[in-house]
């Protein structure tokens, strides 16, 4: 492995685990912050749900001032062209690699791959873990 392919892939692994805090640390503020008396009602799913939205856009966030820091090194790799460098196309490329396991129209060439595979690995890890943790407030909405 070359040195800018050590640097991107420790940079996803340590991404991976911070993802792995922020995420329990979010999960934790939507259940603490969810009104207690209307729990079992549609608001409180709702915001719950309302809750799992911001998270995943702050997780997306992270990794798009990630992927901005690391490509402004060119031993890192690029994206190919068409790709821009805007905050705007960050996101993007962040949000759709987190979504959609990396299926963009854009590629990333060099080093900079890993970080999009283990973006790609998390995005998935989180989306599981956000939806049985809906699904769980859902039954205990109706459990009753």
């Amino acid at each position: 492995m070359t040195q800018a392919e050590i640097t991107v892939l420790g940079w996803g692994v340590g991404l991976l685990f911070a993802y792995g805090a922020v995420h329990l640390g979010g999960l934790e503020t939507i259940r603490l912050l969810r009104p207690g008396g209307i729990r079992r009602t549609a608001f409180g799913l709702l915001f719950t749900f309302w809750g799992l939205a911001v998270l995943h856009l702050l997780e997306i966030a992270l990794a798009a001032g990630l992927l901005a820091y690391l490509l402004a090194d060119p031993a890192n790799g690029t994206l190919t062209e068409g790709f821009g460098s805007s905050a705007a196309d960050y996101v993007y490329f962040a949000g759709v690699s987190f979504a959609t396991l990396g299926y963009t129209q854009l590629e990333a060439q060099g080093a900079i791959r890993l970080l999009v595979m283990l973006l790609s690995l998390s995005g998935f890890m989180l989306i599981t873990w956000s939806a049985t943790f809906i699904y769980t407030v859902w039954g205990e909405a109706f459990r009753d």
